[in-house]
C-alpha cells in the first residue's frame, strides 16, 4: 500500500479503518459521501477525524439524487437483507472512489464495513468486494495497464465489539466519531447506528465518550 483512499463516514468503523491505514502509509486521502441516509453531523465528524489523522486531502461528495430514490424505494420486509440497506449504495460508492483513485494514482481503496454488515448487506460481503476488484482490473485504465487499484476491507472479519477493541488499540479519537443517523445534538439512541454502538460499548463494559 503506497497511496490510499479511505471512505470516512464519521462512524467508529470508518475511523478505525482510517487509523488502520495510517499504520500502513502516511499518504492517505479521505472521502465522505453525503446521501439520503447520511447526516450533517456525520459529515462534520468525518472532517474532524480526517484533520486529527492528518490526511493529505479530505473531500465530500454530494449525492442528492438518493433522496429521490429513497422516496421510491419501499421493499417488502426481508429476512436476508437489513432494512438499513440503501439501493446499490456501495456499487456507486466504489465507482466514485475508483474514479478518484485513477485521478490521484492511488493503489488502495479502504472501506470499513464489519462482519455484522456482511451478514445482512449484500454489497458488504467479501464476495461482492472480490468481484468489484475483478471489474477494476478489466474496466479501468489503471487495471488494463497492470496497475489496478485494490479495494481492501480490514474489518471484514471483526464484529462490532472486535472493531471497538481495535479502535482503542489504534488510539482512534472516539470522542470525534458519530454513529447516529439523525441530525441531532445528542445521539437519538434508536436508529441502527446508535443501537449497534451502544451494544458494543456495553458488551466491552466501557463508557461511550458521547454519552
Amino acid at each position: 500500500m503506497k497511496r490510499a483512499i479511505v471512505f470516512l463516514s464519521g462512524g467508529i468503523d470508518s475511523a478505525t479503518a482510517l487509523y488502520w491505514t495510517k499504520s500502513m502509509t502516511d499518504d492517505i486521502y479521505s472521502l465522505n459521501v453525503v446521501y439520503a441516509q447520511a447526516s450533517i453531523r456525520e459529515a462534520e465528524a468525518s472532517r474532524k477525524i480526517a484533520e486529527a489523522a492528518k490526511v493529505k486531502e479530505h473531500i465530500t461528495v454530494q449525492l442528492p439524487f438518493y433522496k429521490e430514490i429513497q422516496t421510491l424505494y419501499h421493499p417488502d420486509p426481508s429476512v436476508r437483507v437489513s432494512s438499513a440497506y440503501v439501493p446499490a449504495r456501495n456499487l456507486i460508492f466504489y465507482g466514485i472512489a475508483s474514479a478518484y483513485a485513477e485521478a490521484i494514482h492511488a493503489d488502495s481503496i479502504i472501506f470499513g464495513s464489519n462482519l455484522d454488515d456482511s451478514t445482512v448487506l449484500p454489497d458488504a460481503t467479501p464476495e461482492f468486494i472480490r468481484r468489484i476488484n475483478e471489474l477494476l482490473q478489466v474496466g479501468t485504465r489503471m487495471g488494463v495497464e497492470d496497475n489496478p487499484c485494490e479495494i481492501i476491507n480490514p474489518l471484514i472479519n471483526l464484529d462490532k465489539q472486535g472493531v471497538l477493541r481495535l479502535c482503542r488499540k489504534l488510539k482512534v479519537p472516539l470522542e470525534l466519531t458519530w454513529s447516529c443517523y439523525e441530525d441531532v445534538t445528542e445521539p437519538c439512541g434508536k436508529c441502527r447506528g446508535c443501537r449497534t454502538r451502544q451494544q458494543a460499548f456495553a458488551k466491552l463494559g466501557i463508557q461511550d465518550p458521547l454519552r
